[in-house]
């Protein structure tokens, strides 16, 4: 039987956890967003001096398919219900494919009574730290040498983050290293990348924050942090708008870049 309603959740189908959940209804909701404007002297009209998404909200019911007054054996589907949705990560819906939101449970539904067989629970997941569905796959470039350019496709409707890996492939150390995106640019000094090790520029989301991490990764497969290597040169992040984007770098000595941005929808 092919299902109209499907919602995944870190790798697993909800309504493959057991036979007896129906997925009743996937509710996306739209985006908090806030906007701080100024007025204009001419008297007419404002200006948009700042944007501000809090969150992104998806709503999921379901039910239980059971016999009347199964009490014990209704409270432990839906305790396995809860600790599937507890989890978090990943969150994928039947209604936008090849997308994903990275989420956390906001809000879990009151068990309330057994003897009610046809109960609809309701699970609310909300997405803090990147508050946008993204495409499952990311689009991206490789440059080689010491410095170079070239155009990035970036997919989605809104601005999206670049994360980048630059390899040293040079026989020395590398200190200075500089891409921009776009409009953004990141300037990094001070870095002590040897041969052989990685500068890594990504971000970590858990569903509550994303925070930017700069790294090295060593031969070993090991990590140290070089984010105070950071210059006042850089930009808050390295963002992009959708469509063609430049991608330039230019490096101390030789290696290997690849940088990728992963598409956001409102």
């Amino acid at each position: 039987m092919q299902l109209k309603r499907r919602v995944k959740l870190h790798g697993d189908q909800l309504d493959e956890l057991d036979e007896r959940i129906l997925v009743l209804g996937i509710e996306p909701q739209a985006g908090k967003d806030q906007r701080t404007t100024a007025q204009l002297w001419s008297g007419i009209g404002s200006r948009v001096t700042a944007e501000h998404r809090d969150w992104l909200e998806v709503k999921v019911q379901f039910g239980l398919r059971m016999k009347l007054n199964s009490y014990e054996e209704r409270a432990e589907l839906f305790e396995k219900v809860i600790t599937w949705a507890a989890a978090g990560g990943y969150l994928m819906i039947s209604q936008k494919p090849n997308r994903r939101l990275r989420v956390i449970l906001d809000q879990i539904p009151s068990e309330g009574d057994a003897i009610e067989w046809a109960n609809k629970y309701e699970l609310v997941f909300r997405a803090y730290g990147i508050p946008y569905w993204q495409d499952t796959s990311a689009d991206g470039i490789t440059i080689n040498g010491t410095s170079g350019s070239k155009s990035m496709e970036v997919r989605g409707n809104t601005k999206t983050a670049v994360d980048f890996e630059f390899k040293n492939t040079s026989a020395g150390a590398i200190n200075n290293f500089a891409i921009t995106a776009g409009e953004s640019k990141i300037v990094l000094a001070n870095l002590g990348l040897l041969n052989g090790e990685t500068l890594v520029f990504d971000h970590n989301d858990n569903g509550r924050r994303s925070v930017i991490r700069i790294r090295i990764r060593n031969i070993a497969g090991n990590y140290r942090s070089v984010l105070e290597c950071r210059t006042a040169q850089s930009s808050d992040d390295l963002y992009v708008e959708p469509g063609q984007v430049t991608v330039t770098m230019n490096a101390q000595r030789k290696g290997t870049l690849t940088a990728e941005a992963r598409g956001r929808w409102l």
